[in-house]
């Protein structure tokens, strides 16, 4: 395969584009200019609060890209996983794993932190899974870039903030409901009341239920399909005016789920005799049991109540396939995730003399309980002798000849965090923002495997259920930090404006760990407690400079270049690695930012490209050791790249909106590591110089069109397309040809019709219109299971419809 895929010849001609757009503006904007009463023609002004004060989006000197509500529902973004399509340079392959302009979380520890930061109102979440759908949004921000000033640690990739809508004071109410493929029901809706003059509260709500992607093909287990949801979400925001400088807002989300969620199902591997998988080779089977928990066996002299390669021969010596269709598995073990959580905020403005005092009190709780199909695989016929075992806390399978190995995580995390900040309004040259920042995370973790070899073990030894599985328990992991930050503006004139940032933060990470099996009692290993702290502290923030001149062929222009330094928090080696590694360091990048942000041809046309350099100083890698625990370290890498964003709106009802993103990353520091460490014998170390970072392909392209005009008289009709490609890239550090993930692109349809009143609307749409299995992640697995590799694809081709009904 060449180093890049073919790139589509739709997205061939996407590159074309800028160069006809700035054409035709010209064109157009000399035919707006000639009718100024058309006010219906231009591009709408977004305002955006990146620093935490509003702003307009072209006015703000940071890469953003920013959708208000109806940009949201205009692309089809429901949840985090469709940011992605709409936003130059960034990736999203899992809903907490974030990678902005090739900067994510490349650590394996439960003390590890995200890389892009995750914000609800303005509220940081340490616990940044969001599996809840974006409903009643006001707006979403994305920052690209370091934001160590104003936003602090755990923001090297950038900032995701959610916002969500405010109450008002009239009377008004939404309902939605869509029915789509694989059995969908969606509904979404919210309540506006006005209280009292003073008072106003909206509550929203938003529902899930649909059958799973994923046709399962093992038979007599019980079930033929996974990766259902059935999800539910409601929210109360409360608006409160106590006087006419004092305000306050009380918001209070609360989320739940039940469903057999399986993101990533399914087995990659080539069968090898002595490693399971075969590390080199993209296969189509399953491991060879025989090395796989059949080591386990023959160490505990029990391989001999099993069949040989099991999972890829039937009884009557047959081969087992493993189904070669992307969206099909064979699992003998339906997965399972209960989770729930709630956030809950205020925020306090008070204004007074050209200032205004701001604080934000938050509280954020979440807690989950998941089985999963720990071996991806059908064990059934594996023993040649009925046993029994414990397959789930509360499932203990008896007098039976199926292998079914189960993975069960139970915990959760609570989390206070307080935040004030002073801003000023001054009218003369110079402004600032000053806060402080306190944040308490505590979290309570268990990772259960259920082995049937290790609960005969356990039957031998007299055990009790509990203490059948091979345990990784965390009860204790604690998080303290707190800041203080400022950022200043100084106008030397109309035109050049000075922004000078820092940020002060400590933070303190204490745990306490161990990992427990059956196989601890028989070789009189510890059962004691591994305990753990860090404690790091640091400098980090900005200085920038912004100029608006006035150009004869623009409208607005800004010009900005930035000198910025963002902080990741370190971490604390888990298990049994803790005494050759107790820490692992911070990660930081100092980063060269310059950009350009234009509005020209009276409105029409908008054109906004940012280049930018990173030096990543100590960035976070992780690895598996033999007994499959981990381990963390620090190596030097360096991150350039380019974003052009144009967006076009020629003639009423018309817009056109292209990114482009150019990103190359590489190591620069000698790291050798053997990318299966687990098999240290057979694979050769890799010196990391020189690869690229994972999730970063070196290109991607954005393309949207949509054309609104009128129907019948009293409705309105619009149609859209959005359609995203993005060049090959690496799932692993090591960059060896199986870490390889193809180019993909997807192309969204839809149609919408509705009444001039914006009382009704009736939407048609289709995702994915290929209905391309596009891989979009590769994780790789234990030794325990062969080290195979587990794919997530992307969601399959979607036909719906919503009906929108707007009550007054």
């Amino acid at each position: 395969m060449s180093k890049h895929a073919e790139i589509p010849a739709a997205i061939k001609f996407a590159f074309m584009l800028p160069f006809a757009f700035s054409a035709l503006a010209e064109e157009v904007g000399n035919s707006v200019s000639a009718d100024t009463e058309n006010d219906s023609i231009g591009i709408e002004v977004i305002d955006v609060v990146a620093q935490k004060r509003v702003t307009s989006l072209q006015e703000t000197p940071i890469a953003i890209s920013a959708f208000n509500e109806d940009m949201l529902a205009d692309r089809d973004i429901e949840d985090a996983l469709d940011i992605q399509f709409a936003i130059p340079n960034t990736m999203i392959s899992s809903n907490s794993n974030y990678n902005i302009r090739g900067v994510g979380n490349n650590a394996v520890s439960s003390s590890s932190d995200p890389g892009a930061g995750v914000h609800i109102n303005g509220v940081y979440l340490t616990s940044n899974t969001i599996q809840n759908e974006f409903y009643d949004l006001q707006s979403i921000e994305v920052l690209r870039g370091p934001q160590g000033t104003l936003y602090g640690r755990n923001t090297t990739a950038g900032v995701i903030n959610a916002i969500t809508n405010r109450p008002e004071d009239t009377f008004e109410a939404k309902l939605t409901a869509e029915i789509a493929s694989f059995n969908s029901l969606r509904t979404t809706g919210f309540i506006n009341i006005p209280l009292s003059d003073h008072v106003q509260q909206r509550f929203a709500f938003n529902t899930v239920k649909r059958d799973g992607y994923n046709d399962n093909i093992a038979e007599n287990v019980g079930f033929d399909e996974v990766d259902g949801r059935d999800q539910w979400s409601i929210r109360s925001t409360t608006a409160i005016e106590f006087s006419e400088k004092a305000d306050g807002l009380l918001f209070v989300q609360y989320f739940k789920e039940h469903s057999d969620r399986a993101v990533q199902a399914g087995v990659i591997c080539e069968p090898d005799a002595e490693l399971g998988c075969n590390p080199n080779v993209l296969g189509n089977g399953f491991p060879n049991s025989d090395f796989t928990d059949g080591s386990i066996a023959a160490l505990l002299g029990l391989a001999g109540l099993r069949r040989s390669d099991f999972y890829n021969t039937n009884l009557d010596g047959s081969v087992r396939s493993n189904p070669n269709a992307p969206r099909q598995v064979r699992l003998d073990f339906q997965p399972k995730i209960d989770s729930d959580e709630l956030l809950a905020s205020f925020e306090f403005n008070y204004e007074f003399d050209d200032h205004t005092f701001t604080s934000v009190t938050a509280y954020h709780h979440k807690s989950f309980d998941s089985l999963d199909d720990f071996d991806n695989a059908d064990g059934a016929d594996a023993f040649v002798v009925p046993i029994s075992y414990q397959l789930t806390p509360d499932q203990r399978l008896t007098d039976t000849t199926r292998h079914s190995m189960v993975r069960h995580d139970e915990g959760g995390s609570s989390q206070f965090s307080q935040e004030i900040r002073l801003a000023s309004y001054s009218p003369g040259d110079f402004n600032y923002t000053l806060g402080a920042f306190y944040l308490k995370y505590e979290s309570d973790i268990q990772v259960d495997f259920y082995l049937p070899e290790l609960g005969l073990l356990a039957g031998i030894l007299g055990l009790t259920p509990e203490q059948e599985p091979f345990s990784f328990q965390t009860p204790e992991f604690e998080t303290t930090s707190w800041a203080v930050f400022g950022e200043s503006y100084y106008d030397f004139s109309e035109d050049l404006k000075l922004t000078v940032g820092l940020r002060y933060t400590e933070e303190e990470k204490d745990i306490r760990t161990r990992q427990i099996s059956p196989i601890t009692f028989v070789t009189g290993g510890s059962t004691e407690f591994n305990e753990g702290e860090g404690a790091w502290e640091e400098f980090t923030g900005k200085i920038g400079l912004s100029y608006t001149p006035d150009l004869s062929m623009t409208d607005d222009s800004l010009f900005f270049g930035t000198l910025s330094r963002g902080y990741k928090g370190g971490g604390i080696n888990p298990g049994a690695s803790s005494t050759s590694f107790p820490t692992f360091d911070p990660e930081y990048i100092n980063a060269i930012e310059i950009g350009t942000k234009n509005t020209m041809f009276d409105r029409t046309f908008q054109a906004n490209v940012t280049t930018f350099f990173y030096k990543y100083d100590g960035l976070q890698v992780g690895g598996i050791l033999a007994d499959s625990t981990t381990f963390n370290t620090n190596v030097d890498a360096e991150v350039k790249g380019a974003e052009f964003e144009f967006v076009l709106a020629p003639v009423e009802g018309l817009r056109i909106d292209l990114n482009l993103a150019f990103l190359d990353t590489e190591i620069v520091e000698d790291f050798f590591t053997s990318p299966d460490v687990a098999f240290s014998s057979s694979s050769e170390p890799v010196n990391l110089q020189g690869k690229e970072l994972q999730y970063a392909p070196e290109k991607s392209v954005q393309l949207g069109i949509q054309y609104s005009t009128d129907l019948t008289e009293g409705w309105n009709v619009t149609y859209r397309l959005q359609s995203y490609w993005q060049d090959e890239y690496w799932a692993r550090l090591y960059n060896i040809p199986t870490d390889r993930l193809d180019s993909w692109q997807q192309t969204d349809l839809g149609i919408s019709i509705k009444d001039n009143d914006d009382i009704w609307e009736l939407e048609a749409f289709v995702k994915n219109v290929d209905d391309e299995a596009s891989l979009a992640a590769l994780s790789v697995e234990g030794a325990f299971i062969g080290r195979f590799r587990k794919p997530r694809y992307l969601e399959p081709r979607i036909f719906g419809l919503r009906v929108h009904y707007r009550f007054e």
